[in-house]
């Protein structure tokens, strides 16, 4: 691997300021300038700090400026700043969120961090740049931990910051990126990440949307290639909430699918609450990462192992089979009641003797059937069993514990969490791994075909060019042709309206199936009322509908979309999104746990079919440039995906 290359100017100056300014709400105690000031003294931070009266007071060489004006000055005071300081924190808000417009430097020289920014906190500088109450007590910059937290809400992050101490988890670092007018989070990620100073053990983000994507796919393959663990909280996964960051942060909220399947494919984790985000950053702060997925659970209560293996079902972990060696070994550490199945019931006589119970850790442990542990114990515990684990790793989970609690048995090796939930959360974190680098669905080769019309009909006749196999079908201007149509390819048939692309024929009425002989004529004129001529295709019986397509994303780039098809495609909610940078191995991986799973081997072939479909389209989108292509439905005949539809548009 590369060497990292030493921190550039931009982030030391932003995390490590020699000369701070504060420009404005200075004179009232509780002003944010006054807090700010206040929280700078009592941490003891060593550089120069500037009470400015107006951003005239501002010198030359400045790294930070704070600026906590009324939103109608800020412009002023920016243009007074720029080139002054190297980077400006604006807390004040009521700019594009409102329907104004970003705030901007003319020179580019200066770097803006908000605006509804709350500041930022860097342990290591005794850099407490915020006004924030929430670091009143963290004055101290208690550090270690490796996290440094970034989010795009202040007061959520700040309260995140609060959560993580209630867990053990004092944070080295937080910015409150606010709007991102400017500097945004993904791109602070990016730097921290291959700075060889600043770079965190784990990097935890919540974000509220996306307006670069290749910025957050940059700052995920930077964190893959440098060791850096990333967790993850996408705000706005539903309606409410995609609405709620819209009025809170002025951008379009991201599809949340591909920014959780971006997660997956980097071996970054993606959590859904600001609890499990702190559970997995905490994890991965006091554990090295796991071989692979695989759990061996240890318990004194059958329920409780139930209860885990659901919780980790939930997060796509499950107990691993033991293999019969495995299982004697630990029938020799515990009473003939016990089982020795995964999970291990180790009865709730045995539970409390810690000797035996990390004998039984060290046989998992070193059997080669589990890549990490989940204990089921007391606190007290913990140490002696996660030591017995080598480098598995084991996460203790206290039953009726509180971070309050268990916080106190943490320690680098030894991860102890407050119930199963929170123990689980830490194990999908320590077993994500990246996947498997490869050739990228978007350059998968292509011919260079003319771009159709802009019609149905057109769209069939590309896909078939390109190569993928389409069911037979005929166009016709008449009732008389098809009838001819169907004569040829056979009763019954399907006869669709030729209706432009992008138009959903099943909604406008343009489809007939089970077309015979005798009601042919009638079909073909009720449909002829929609479109100017006909589609009669050969009516294919085969198993699940499913669909493959690539849509071009403002925000992603092109976005592949497979799982189950057909007219109802919404309805029934099983398809995967992936950016077009995955590979087809890692669509087919997730195609089979997310839609093909549950219907067990009979199905499962169907993942690779389909993966082979989609990259087969992103590579037609990416070399013509085209904004949609999707053939929906698909069918399987003689082990190949037959398209009965397609839409293909510019």
């Amino acid at each position: 691997m590369t060497p990292a290359p030493e921190p550039g100017p931009a982030v030391t100056r932003l995390l490590a300021p020699g000369r701070v300014a504060i420009v404005g709400s200075l004179s009232r105690p509780q002003g944010l300038g006054a807090r700010t000031l206040r929280h700078l003294r009592d941490a003891g931070f060593p550089g120069e700090v500037i009470e400015a009266g107006t951003a005239g007071d501002v010198p030359d060489g400045t790294d930070v400026a704070v600026v906590a004006v009324p939103a109608a000055a800020v412009p002023e005071v920016l243009a007074a700043l720029d080139g002054r300081a190297a980077h400006v924190i604006v807390y004040s808000s009521g700019f594009e969120e409102v329907g104004g417009g970003p705030l901007t430097t003319a020179s580019g020289r200066t770097r803006i961090v908000g605006p509804n920014s709350v500041g930022l906190y860097y342990a290591p500088a005794r850099a407490v740049l915020t006004f924030a109450a929430a670091f009143d007590d963290m004055t101290g910059c208690r550090q270690g931990s490796g996290a440094i937290l970034l989010s795009q809400s202040g007061a959520f992050g700040a309260r995140l910051v609060r959560l993580a101490r209630r867990y053990g988890l004092d944070v080295d670092g937080f910015v409150g990126t606010g709007n991102e007018s400017d500097l945004g989070a993904c791109e602070i990620g990016r730097e921290l990440i291959v700075s060889a100073a600043y770079r965190p053990r784990v990097l935890a983000l919540y974000l509220e949307n996306v307006r670069d994507g290749a910025a957050l796919e940059a700052m995920l393959g930077a964190a893959r290639d440098g060791g850096v663990r990333v967790v993850l909280l996408a705000g706005g996964s539903s309606a409410a909430g995609a609405r709620a960051a819209r009025s809170h942060t002025a951008a379009v909220s991201p599809d949340h699918a591909i920014v959780t399947e971006l997660c997956r494919q980097y071996g970054a984790v993606a959590v859904d609450s600001d609890r499990e985000l702190v559970e997995a950053t905490a994890g991965l702060c006091l554990l090295e990462p796991a071989r692979g997925r695989r759990v061996g659970v240890v318990t004194g209560s059958g329920g409780a192992g139930v209860v885990a293996a659901d919780l980790l079902a939930l997060r796509g972990l499950r107990p691993a089979p033991l293999g019969e060696a495995t299982r004697d070994r630990l029938a020799a550490l515990l009473p003939d009641y016990a089982s020795t199945a995964n999970p291990v019931d180790v009865t709730a006589q045995v539970i409390g003797d810690t000797n035996r119970v990390a004998s039984v850790t060290g046989v998992l442990a070193g059997s080669g059937d589990v890549d990490a542990v989940l204990f089921v114990g007391r606190a007290e515990q913990a140490a002696d069993v996660a030591g017995a684990g080598g480098d598995v790793p084991v996460v203790t989970a206290v039953l009726d514990g509180d971070p309050a609690v268990t916080r106190d048995a943490a320690a680098p090796g030894v991860a102890v969490m407050p119930g199963l939930d929170a123990a689980c959360a830490a194990l999908r974190a320590v077993t994500s791994r990246p996947t498997a680098p490869g050739e990228r669905l978007d350059r998968t080769p292509a011919p260079d075909l003319p771009m159709p019309d802009t019609d149905a009909a057109s769209s069939l006749r590309f896909i078939a060019e390109a190569g993928i196999d389409v069911a037979p079908w005929r166009p016709a201007a008449n009732p008389e042709e098809a009838a001819a149509a169907g004569e040829e390819l056979g009763w019954p048939v399907v006869m669709k309206a030729n209706l432009p692309a992008e138009t959903h024929k099943a909604g406008r009425g343009g489809v007939r199936l089970d077309v015979h002989a005798a009601g042919a004529a009638d079909a073909a004129r009720e449909l002829l009322e929609h479109a100017p001529s006909l589609i009669v295709a050969r009516q294919l019986r085969a198993g699940p509908e499913l669909i493959a397509g690539v849509r071009r994303d403002p925000v992603f780039g092109l976005v592949a979309v497979a799982g189950l098809g057909g007219g109802h495609v919404e309805l029934i909610g099983r398809t995967v999104t992936v950016a077009a940078s995955a590979t087809a191995d890692h669509l087919a991986e997730r195609l089979e746990e997310e839609v093909f799973a549950r219907g067990g081997p009979r199905h499962r072939h169907l993942a690779r079919l389909l993966a082979g479909t989609a990259a087969a389209l992103a590579g037609l989108a990416e070399r013509h440039g085209l904004g949609l292509v999707e053939c929906n439905p698909l069918v399987e005949a003689g082990n190949r995906l037959i398209a009965l539809d397609a839409r293909v548009i510019k």
